[in-house]
């Protein structure tokens, strides 16, 4: 498909204030007419007027819109492996990681990327906990390499995959905070630090006009429906592909599956059978990926009722996952229900968990099954009177059930919200906007949906790393007994595995300690045993209710374009389609 249009200066679009982008930018955006041009709305994310580009502030950051634009550097794929078409070097030794960069690769400005922006990223990155971090520092050897010293051993693997990013935030914006915290002497200077850098936005036309991306397609113009961008010579991958300009549609307030179904996009998500015969002939499925994510419900234990393991899982007793799921795959995902509440990903549990442990774990319904859910609330001394469970307190089973906005979070969220209610919990949902993230940071809700796994990569430590896409269970550095969601630091799971209760077997677990020590984890028995671990106690004791496991993969345009093949292009990854374009591996035909 190709795509002509008339360009239009770029000042006529960017000039405008931030108010006045979003009112404005409306319609299609002008294009080279001489140029052949991509369009795809894959993995687009919200709109370009409603996120920035300051990585430490997660309220609105454009996790998914900047895949496209800021350079990548680690890749891990879907067999463990760690694979950087950016590092001249990349090696681990003991606690110390050595990073060596090219001198090709620099931001759209013309600024070189060199070591002293990621060691600038990575050290505010510290500065913010240094304590809890569990990097000493980082050493800069020269202009193009970094070292990047653990106070412990770290397994290869997970240095390799985290040693990624730092490239996100070019030091001449944030060296400032970078010398703040070096001359910050105390915890109170450093949060001061934090507090002016979390405050700090750097919208999309800030980010366009100072040039601050990386990627092989330089943004020229963008409004709320699209982004316009065209190939950027200076990129060391620019020879690869013949395509001179990109059109990228976000998928929140743009009609996705329509634009798919009559032929506006030359990449898609993938087609499932079910969804065939309202498909143009041209768009073919290009590959699909086993992918690394799922979704879940983080169940805030500071609510009374949450706080009882029971409730708990009378909460996953009532609900139909199934219908959660089906309702999700009618926005367009591609996903299955999860079977067995181990914590992780189904397709790598034969790897860390095996089959004879998952099939010995507590065998919660996947199916609504009331019989259960009523057994548990009575086991935890609750009545239900008029349809409403009371508690043993006298006090109604009240929760606030809060979902990032957009069809894909809040439609499922509302079967879950409506299975609970039926029930007779008292749950309202709540679908927040821009400031979700920073509502989940806080720790207003009762009950949150939220990725499960925000790293891209399939290891056990990202469905188990201490944070709100992981398993947070709080700083294990904190004096206080609980973490943010009321999960303790010190808690018992019973001695064998499969047992619904402690009995007089208990097994003694620090889950945070846990998940630090997973991260450390030198070798593949050690990563079992912690793993395995921290498996029985999501199943014991359910902090939060991973329902859903996500597939993705990409369909394309072949009658116009030639699409990578696993032998070109390992698509093992996250984000395949849009990576096989960044890469320069689609090309025309």
């Amino acid at each position: 498909m190709r795509h002509n249009h008339t360009r239009v200066n770029r000042r006529q679009f960017i000039g405008a204030s931030a108010g006045t982008v979003a009112a404005t930018f409306a319609g299609c955006l002008g294009s080279d007419s001489d140029s052949t041009e991509f369009v795809t709305a894959f993995a687009g994310g919200r709109q370009p007027t409603q996120v920035h580009f300051n990585p430490w502030n997660a309220s609105d950051y454009a996790q998914t819109y900047s895949i496209y634009w800021l350079q990548g550097t680690v890749v891990t794929h879907a067999d463990g492996t760690v694979s950087t078409d950016f590092f001249e070097d990349l090696s681990v030794d003991g606690r110390e990681v050595t990073l060596e960069f090219s001198d090709e690769w620099s931001y759209w400005n013309g600024n070189d990327i060199t070591a002293e922006d990621y060691l600038i990223e990575q050290e505010i990155w510290r500065y913010q906990d240094p304590e809890a971090s569990p990097i000493e520092g980082h050493e800069l050897v020269d202009e193009y390499t970094v070292k990047r010293i653990y106070k412990d051993d770290i397994s290869p693997t997970i240095a390799k995959s985290n040693a990624g990013a730092g490239t996100s935030a070019p030091k001449s914006v944030f060296r400032e905070y970078y010398e703040r915290y070096e001359d910050a002497t105390t915890e109170s200077e450093r949060e001061a630090v934090t507090d002016d850098l979390l405050q700090l936005t750097i919208d999309t036309e800030e980010f366009v006009e100072e040039g601050y991306g990386s990627s092989l397609f330089k943004i020229e113009d963008f409004n709320s429906s699209e982004t316009l961008a065209t190939k950027w010579d200076d990129h060391p991958w620019a020879d690869r592909t013949d395509i001179e300009q990109i059109r990228v549609k976000p998928t929140e307030g743009t009609q996705v599956e329509q634009l798919e179904k009559s032929d506006e996009l030359d990449m898609t998500q993938y087609i499932t059978e079910d969804q065939r015969s309202d498909y143009p002939d041209n768009i073919e499925n290009i590959y699909e990926l086993d992918h690394y994510s799922c979704r879940k419900y983080i169940l805030n234990w500071n609510n009374e009722h949450l706080a009882r393991r029971p409730v708990r899982r009378a909460i996953i007793s009532a609900i139909d996952i199934p219908s959660i799921v089906d309702a999700a795959n009618q926005t367009g995902l591609m996903a299955t229900p999860t079977q067995v509440q181990t914590g992780i990903r189904a397709s790598i549990e034969e790897k860390y968990l095996g089959e004879d442990f998952v099939d010995s774990l507590i065998d919660y319904p996947v199916e609504a099954d009331e019989e259960t859910a009523v057994e548990y609330m009575e086991e935890a001394g609750y009545s239900r009177e008029g349809g409403e469970w009371i508690g043993p307190d006298g006090n109604a089973t009240d929760f606030t059930a809060i979902t990032q906005a957009g069809v894909r979070k809040s439609q499922p969220m509302k079967v879950f919200t409506d299975h609970l209610n039926e029930f007779g919990f008292n749950v309202e949902m709540e679908a927040v906007g821009q400031d979700y993230y920073s509502r989940v940071q806080e720790w207003e809700f009762d009950i949150a949906w939220m990725w499960h796994v925000a790293l891209p990569y399939w290891h056990p430590v990202a469905y188990f790393s201490n944070d709100f896409y992981g398993l947070l269970a709080g700083d294990v550095t904190s004096d206080s007994d609980t973490g943010p969601t009321g999960v303790p630091f010190s808690l018992e799971i019973p001695e064998e595995v499969g047992a619904t209760e402690v009995g007089g077997n208990g097994v003694e677990i620090n889950p945070a300690q846990l998940m630090v020590d997973l991260e450390g984890a030198s070798s593949e028995e050690e990563t079992i045993e912690l793993t395995r671990t921290l498996a029985q106690w999501v199943n014991y004791d359910l902090p939060v209710i991973v329902h859903l496991q996500e597939n993705r993969g990409f369909a394309g345009d072949v009658e116009n374009f030639d699409f990578p093949s696993e032998d070109d292009f390992r698509m093992d990854r996250s984000n395949p389609g849009p990576n096989a374009l960044l890469n320069g591996h689609i090309t025309t035909n």
